[in-house]
């Protein structure tokens, strides 16, 4: 049996396909028996629309890349009642398999548990902060979790093998453990002998290229290749020769771009044409990270630990520089990398696919619909404020209310609000808390009677890479002190956000603090992808028919927001604004093209640098 390893991979074999490690050095990937270059480009399904993964996977193809890496997001399959959904929308696991297989693209299964990918919690349940659970090490109370959703991906992936005619060629243990604080050898040896159990191989792990992140890690049994986040150059590939000679190397993960946080620079793209020339020139395999980014819809877009306060919240947008950008337009890189790979393969160029509409509507100006605070309900009681995580949500908000006594000005401080917060005394507001700014004193003024005290919280992204990640609770964490005693007895609502509830909010009157529930209803002849303008508006998050965009704030660089066409409808289409501060409502309108400009500050671009 033959396969024609070209620009694209072409049909797979009904009856499977055997795929090793092998050649004079043992630094071939095989198939059948034929050493093969692996150029994928990273596309993750949960961050585009099911109705696209197709155009994308060809945009892929036509790019010179024979293969498709993704991520799979835990966190984003598991429902609040702990089952699993494989299948609806972007979800489809199988449906995603099929549709490379039927392209004729290779795929790089990358199911983590853990993934970092600038998402949440890097894919892990937010429900694992609940308690002092180490992640992604043997503690037992991981592992069981951890192997429920494993064993429910594997069995949905096991038939899409290349063994059993798939398109599955490599499985990637676990992601970048050698950058993890707490690493554990025995987990990754639980890890491979987990998938080796379920009939999956071979495997690779990617990790940066230097002594400090792989001197304690074990690649047993030479059965592992060696990926690197990035590895652009023979220095890199030495180091994989020194910790598992014999073993096949690749690029995992070649940025062509770096990821922003709110706050920052506009993105600029990194030229990586040296690196890809380089990979082609020596049959190096390779994988784009990303090629085509799309979007951290709803709340799944992460943080980093670094910065001013500690933490850097993650944009919506994962285009950063990508040559697809989020709408599925090449960029000039795209052209250029293509022109390298198929010049290098001496093929002609197919042709591109054609491009997804897009469009504009015309400024309208919202209604307000509700007061911010008509969001809660369930007031609870508790003797010192819980964080999201103890009472079982994820991100969305907050409202934490207590009495405080008659007294003397006070300073007041907390261990740790997260993310953003609104601090109000009797109806007026005294405080904003931005966790990624250092803090700040809160001087609670005299007051002659019992005053209510009420910290209203936003949660953004948690923290998905680093050791900041095993400790980012949302909320009130931790003590609030008045002066020097700890405030006790409060009562706090939650308010999740939710779809449903968004679009099925019943209007209530303004209540005077800041922020609201505002309301629009754009009628449309016909829909196309578009980007919402929310340039005029300070901070929130943004519906439309019941679609979580992501979050909108006017400290840029992204200032719209991707909606694309399978979230609208012809005729009427009712777009909601949670905003936390405006309140009044401004106009919106739908561009044809993004709106991303630099922000006040200046960001060095540190792509591929760790």
């Amino acid at each position: 049996m033959s396969i024609c390893i070209c620009a694209c991979i072409g049909a797979f074999c009904a009856k499977g396909t055997e795929v090793s490690f092998g050649g004079e050095k043992g630094e071939d990937f095989l198939v059948d028996g034929k050493p093969v270059q692996i150029r994928a480009g990273e596309l993750d399904p949960q961050r585009v629309p099911r109705e696209y993964w197709r155009h994308r996977v060809r945009m892929c193809k036509t790019m010179g890349f024979n293969a498709i890496s993704s991520y799979f997001m835990w966190n984003d399959f598991e429902r609040p009642d702990g089952s699993f959904d494989f299948k609806s929308g972007s979800r489809d696991v199988a449906a995603f398999l099929a549709l490379c297989r039927d392209e004729g693209m290779w795929v790089l299964f990358r199911p983590g548990p853990y993934i970092c990918g600038e998402w949440d919690f890097g894919g892990l349940p937010s429900r694992l902060l609940k308690e002092d659970v180490a992640v992604r090490t043997m503690d037992a109370r991981y592992l069981a979790e951890a192997e429920k959703y494993l064993s429910t991906i594997a069995d949905i992936a096991e038939p899409f093998l290349a063994k059993n005619g798939g398109p599955i060629i490599l499985t990637q243990i676990e992601n970048e453990y050698g950058s993890w604080p707490f690493k554990d050898v025995e987990y990754l040896r639980w890890m491979k002998g987990f998938w080796k159990k379920r009939g999956f191989g071979p495997f690779y792990m990617a990790d940066g290229a230097g002594d400090r992140f792989l001197k304690d890690l074990i690649y047993p049994d030479r059965e592992i290749a060696v990926g690197f986040d990035p590895g652009m150059n023979e220095s890199d590939w030495n180091f994989a020769r020194k910790y598992n000679p014999g073993v096949p190397i690749l690029s995992a993960e070649t940025y062509p771009g770096w990821l922003r946080h709110w706050g920052e620079g506009n993105w600029t793209p990194t030229d990586i044409t040296k690196a890809v020339q380089w990979f082609m020139d020596g049959r190096r395999s390779f994988c784009i990270f990303v090629a085509h980014g799309g979007t951290s819809f709803g709340f799944n877009a992460g943080a980093n630990d670094g910065g001013e306060g500690g933490y850097e919240p993650d944009l919506t947008s994962y285009d950063y520089g990508s040559p697809i950008d989020e709408q599925g337009r090449p960029t000039k890189d795209y052209f250029k990398y293509r022109e390298i790979i198929f010049g290098a393969l001496g093929e002609t160029p197919p042709p591109v696919p054609d491009e997804i509409p897009s469009m504009s509507f015309a400024p309208v100006l919202p209604v307000r619909h509700a007061n911010l605070r008509s969001a809660f309900s369930d007031e609870r009681a508790f003797a010192r404020p819980p964080y999201f995580e103890e009472i079982g949500q994820n991100q969305g908000m907050a409202l934490y209310r207590a009495t405080l006594p008659a007294g003397d000005a006070a300073e007041l401080t907390f261990d740790r609000i997260a993310d953003y917060a609104q601090v109000w005394l009797d109806g007026q507001r005294i405080a904003t808390v931005d966790r990624r700014l250092a803090k700040s004193p809160i001087t609670i003024p005299a007051r002659a009677k019992p005053s209510e005290l009420e910290i209203l919280i936003e949660a953004m992204g948690h923290i998905n890479f680093g050791k900041g990640m095993k400790f980012d609770r949302k909320g009130i964490v931790g003590e609030v002190r008045l002066g020097e005693k700890p405030i006790e007895n409060w009562r706090v609502a939650m308010s999740p956000l939710a779809e449903d509830a968004v679009l099925s909010a019943q209007a209530a009157k303004g209540d005077g603090y800041a922020g609201g529930h505002y309301r629009a209803v754009v009628r449309l002849d016909d829909v196309a992808d578009t980007f919402i303008d929310m340039s005029k508006w300070t901070k929130g998050v943004l519906y439309v028919n019941g679609r979580n965009l992501g979050r909108y704030w006017n400290i840029g660089p992204q200032y719209s927001l991707y909606c694309p066409a399978p979230f609208l409808r012809k005729g009427d289409n009712q777009i909601d604004i949670i905003e936390l501060e405006d309140t009044k409502p401004n106009p919106i309108c739908g561009l044809a093209r993004p709106l991303v400009r630099a922000a006040a500050i200046s960001t060095k671009n540190t792509s591929n640098v760790w």
